[in-house]
């Protein structure tokens, strides 16, 4: 859908879907959207492998893999899928996902080597699942699953599971049970300096307000002799990312269903995210199903690749509508070069060993900071409920049930079957099921889905 179709007013934009930019504006927002793209994920890389045990050159290795795959994801989905411009990143649900299983592995009694070969086949399988799901016109369907009070239980949810995590990391306490004063500081810095920028910058600083926080962040660690040696450990300046670099993919049936609940549960951010851009341009009406359908579809694409490349699942990010109605830029041009730049990043090895060794702490205020509007748009969620007494039970009892089971030693599941360990010693996923259950199984509601004024649906065109 271009800009004329979409009923935007080409007054509103310099430069609209189909047009080209001159070409020195063109190179100026391209590296806007680098720049863009390089803040919402570079660091994510560093904390995931950190958190699944990878040392140095793996950490490097996975960011120059999510790079390249990332690139690709997003090439296809403007020229073959949703066609708007719309980064294809890693997706903080799945990103919070591999986080979580790596801190219940051990008291599982599963190595973490191994639990990285069972997330490439889970990826894979849950990428497939949306395949089918696109191709098939289910998607209406699958979202229908997600109403208000399951993603803002999944949301809270997932902010609860990882807050342990995040903050242990801020404090320094990965490597030695005492606190870290250097550690301590420089994440008070780092998430102080992301929400000053937030709050108070403008423009497109603002939007980059991670990116520079990092960069800052990883400044000041430096000086306070926080970073170790960049690991130049591959001898080539130029190599294709290694497929199955975790070794070959291996079966859990736990992992299996946490990875297409996973996958399931994104196509909300989806969703949101080609709605959010089509309001931008202008459409105030519903996307055309086909849209969501093709979105949908290379989406999943998307995931099994990042299973074959063994990195993290990726989501369209809605972000970007914020991006290109800031700079009322819409052209798919300076995406594409974008898209090609970030590409060629993923074939250089030095780039990854440098981002890899960004200090954890830095990485793990990011995050933590990037996630507190994660769980505000879960908030949001459960302002659109009315609370009455239904919803009351809906809400409270995963939320009180997920976050028991959170408090729980893994071990004590020890005596039962091995899916039930992982939905047990999971309080997200335990959380997750159980809202689902509650709201279309044991308490069920009949939602109707407001339009925008003067619209119909075209979930048939």
């Amino acid at each position: 859908m271009d800009a004329k179709n979409s009923g935007a007013d080409p007054g509103q934009f310099l430069y609209s879907l189909e047009e080209r930019p001159p070409f020195n504006r063109t190179i100026a927002y391209s590296l806007q959207w680098l720049a863009f793209g390089l803040a919402n994920s570079a660091v994510v890389p560093v904390v995931v492998g950190n958190a699944l045990g990878l040392d140095q050159s793996g950490i490097a290795a996975l960011a120059q893999r999510t790079f390249f795959f990332q690139a690709l994801a997003s090439l296809l989905q403007v020229a073959l899928g949703h066609r708007l411009p719309i980064i294809e990143g890693p997706s903080g649900m799945w990103w919070g996902i591999f986080i979580t299983l790596a801190a219940l592995a051990p008291g599982l009694g599963k190595p973490l080597a191994v639990l990285r070969t069972d997330l490439e086949l889970g990826v894979m399988v849950a990428g497939a699942i949306l395949v089918v799901v696109g191709m098939t016109g289910l998607v209406g369907r699958a979202l229908k699953l997600f109403t208000p009070a399951v993603t803002g239980s999944v949301l809270v949810l997932l902010g609860l599971q990882l807050s342990g995590t995040f903050v242990q990391g801020m404090l320094g306490l990965g490597h030695g049970g005492t606190v870290d004063v250097k550690s301590a500081a420089v994440s008070v810095f780092v998430v102080t300096l992301v929400i000053v920028i937030s709050l108070k910058g403008r423009g497109f600083v603002r939007s980059i307000a991670v990116l520079i926080a990092a960069g800052l962040g990883w400044i000041v660690a430096a000086l306070a002799g926080m970073t170790g040696d960049v690991g130049w450990t591959s001898t080539a300046a130029v190599a294709l990312p290694e497929l199955f670099a975790w070794g070959p993919p291996t079966f859990d049936a736990g992992i299996i269903l946490t990875s297409v609940l996973t996958g399931l549960l994104v196509l909300s951010n989806l969703v949101a995210s080609i709605l959010a851009m089509e309001r931008v341009l202008g459409n105030n009406c519903l996307p055309q199903r086909r849209t969501y359908d093709r979105g949908v579809t290379f989406t999943g694409i998307s995931d099994i690749m990042a299973g074959l490349g063994a990195t993290i699942g990726f989501v369209p990010y809605s972000a970007g509508a914020g991006l290109v109605s800031l700079t009322r830029v819409a052209s798919r041009l300076p995406f594409i070069l974008f898209s090609a730049a970030m590409l060629v990043l993923g074939l250089l090895p030095p780039v990854g060993a440098f981002l890899a060794s960004i200090p954890e702490p830095v990485g793990y205020s990011v995050l933590l900071a990037s996630f507190c509007q994660m769980l505000g748009i879960g908030l949001k969620d459960y302002a659109r409920l009315n609370f009455e007494g239904r919803d009351y039970f809906v809400v409270g009892l995963p939320i009180l049930v997920g976050t028991g089971l959170m408090s729980l030693s893994p071990g004590v599941f020890a005596g039962i079957p091995a899916i039930a360990r992982y939905v047990l010693g999971n309080g997200f996923i335990a959380g997750m099921l159980l809202c689902l259950l509650l709201e279309h199984v044991l308490m069920p509601v009949r939602v109707e889905r407001d339009l925008p004024a003067g619209c119909q649906d075209k979930g048939k065109s």
